[in-house]
């Protein structure tokens, strides 16, 4: 049986924080995981503002914000593993996601920061990161990256939903792995809730009070983006672009506009599984805490499966640790036929402190 002890990190669109996780996984016939420890360290102000603003900075700022990223992730790392007392020398590798400050396949542009050469120097660490890049230079999305893991991890689920700053899915279709970007959701819902004070909408409270604006859904579904068909994804900036635009041009109230949103997203989670009910979707991402999206997803048919707490929240931090190892085993980790490449690719750059 082989081993590895990794450790995953994921900054989300959302901006809640730093999910680190560390999880053992093994191989045998089959890929098998342990969750052992795994917290989130929450982004200070001065942090939020920093990442929120980064699509504004100028190249040198950019290069710059890059480098502190990468440090405040191995400061994270480091602390994570001595508070949880986590044998440094067991850990195979560290595998980061980093922060997306820039999205635009179509232009060939992503950019996700968090320089992985002060990580591994600062953790002397082995690892990983910028798994997204080669993917967009082969003609694909760069994303979604989490369906190799739903597939080898997640085998049991029929759907495997994540419901973060924007939700994702991933299926299978005729033996191929199927997925792309769904619709925004926490970058929406936490947007809205800002102007009423809140932080986010805690379990959809604020949006159960709303109304359903008629006006409003329609305008949504004319948008191209959910006419087209997979492979695609979303960016922050494709938020900020054209969604937001089409909210503001509504002279509603907040309420309406979360409840409006959240039954527009719930509606096209529902167009993807068809029409017949679906036993098995898994739903993960802080959006599973949602209930008013829960319970619009139950009235329209769909059967949800929501797991454990650990696997809500770091999902996607675990899948990304998973892709971690498969790149040293010189494995596939990114699939064409969830991001459109020419190719399956092996992805991530990978940086070994004992060769500085």
């Amino acid at each position: 049986m082989l081993n590895y002890n990794t450790i995953g990190i994921m900054s989300g669109t959302s901006l809640d924080g730093i999910d680190v996780v560390y999880v053992e996984f093994s191989y045998e016939k089959n890929w098998n995981f342990n969750i052992k420890k795994a917290t989130t360290f929450p982004f200070d102000n001065l942090w939020a503002d920093k990442l929120s603003s980064a699509n504004k900075l100028s190249r040198l700022k950019i290069t710059q914000l890059h480098k502190d990223f990468g440090l405040l992730l191995a400061e994270k790392v480091n602390f994570f593993i001595n508070e949880y007392g986590i044998n440094k020398n067991k850990i195979d590798l560290i595998a980061s996601h980093g922060h997306t400050v820039f999205h635009q396949p179509e232009n060939k542009i992503t950019l996700q920061i968090g320089c992985g050469i002060e990580i591994s120097k600062k953790t002397n660490v082995k690892t990983v990161c910028d798994f997204r890049s080669l993917d967009v230079a082969h003609g694909g999305q760069g994303a979604p990256l989490v369906p190799i893991g739903d597939l080898l991890l997640f085998s049991s689920h029929e759907y495997c939903l994540n419901i973060g700053g924007i939700a994702n899915i991933s299926f299978d279709e005729e033996n191929r792995r199927i997925a792309g970007d769904i619709d925004f959701a926490n970058i929406n819902s936490n947007c809205l809730s800002k102007k009423l004070g809140f932080k986010w909408d805690e379990n959809g409270n604020l949006a159960r009070q709303g109304r359903l604006n008629k006006s409003l859904l329609e305008k949504l579904n004319q948008l191209s983006f959910y006419k087209s068909d997979f492979p695609k994804s979303l960016g922050i900036e494709d938020y900020f672009r054209w969604y937001e635009p089409v909210i503001d041009d509504f002279n509603i109230s907040i309420l309406d506009k979360l409840h409006t949103t959240g039954i527009h997203l719930c509606k096209n989670i529902k167009k993807v599984l068809g029409n017949g009910i679906n036993t098995n979707l898994l739903v993960t991402g802080g959006g599973a805490y949602n209930s008013f999206w829960i319970e619009n997803l139950s009235k329209q048919g769909v059967n949800t499966v929501i797991p454990s707490k650990e696997i809500i929240e770091f999902k996607e931090a675990l899948i990304f640790a998973f892709l971690g190892v498969l790149r040293v085993r010189n494995e596939i980790n990114t699939l064409a036929s969830v991001t459109g490449a020419t190719k399956d690719l092996i992805s991530g750059i990978l940086y070994d402190p004992k060769k500085f």
